[in-house]
């Protein structure tokens, strides 16, 4: 094969690595800004909410940004108004945030849930682990003001979908750092086999 064909297939590499770069951080970006379905202010202990699709659904504190959050200070609690029982929530395993500088942003957990009517109860305990806690007491930052610290609930997406997105991230990068090296050195290494 001519060193012309192979620089041609690896520089073709490049636009189909950016393609699936665009794709894989559309996929990724809905895990951290899904559709809010409730906000409540942290001072309203309690609200009723509507799901209309079953789904993956993350619970996410939104306060100012720089400012110590009151996780170490509650739990929320959802229920299903129908049956009454009680959603398991599971704790964020990352911790995903985001910021713009003036407000902060982190998802606390995640839960699956069917269609249905929900009430979320902010209760006292803490929406942390001791060490996590430990580390929050340790930074010298000023408390929140808690008209400005709010609870949300989000859609989401099921965590294995970070992980294949993460995965197809690093495809996409080694398609085209890959194919551009690749086409530059094509006459130096295909030449010297």
């Amino acid at each position: 094969m001519k060193v012309v064909v192979l620089r041609i297939i690896f520089f073709c590499l490049i636009p189909i690595g950016i393609f699936i770069l665009i794709k894989i951080i559309r996929f990724v970006k809905k895990s951290f800004i899904g559709e809010i379905i409730l906000e409540i202010p942290f001072t309203q202990k309690n609200a009723r909410f509507v799901i209309t699709k079953a789904g993956i659904y993350s619970i996410w504190q939104q306060g100012q940004y720089l400012r110590k959050m009151p996780v170490d200070k509650f739990s929320p609690l959802v229920q299903n108004e129908l049956t009454m029982e009680r959603v398991k929530l599971t704790p964020s395993v990352f911790r995903p945030n985001s910021n713009d500088g003036i407000t902060f942003k982190m998802e606390l957990f995640r839960f699956s849930a069917s269609e249905g009517k929900y009430r979320i109860e902010i209760t006292e305990g803490s929406s942390v682990s001791k060490i996590e806690s430990i580390i929050s007491s340790l930074v010298p930052a000023k408390m929140i003001d808690y008209d400005k610290y709010y609870i949300q609930i989000r859609e989401s997406q099921p965590f294995y979908f970070v992980i294949i997105g993460i995965l197809l991230l690093i495809l996409a990068a080694f398609l085209i750092i890959g194919g551009l090296v690749f086409g530059i050195l094509a006459n130096q290494v295909f030449e010297s086999l």
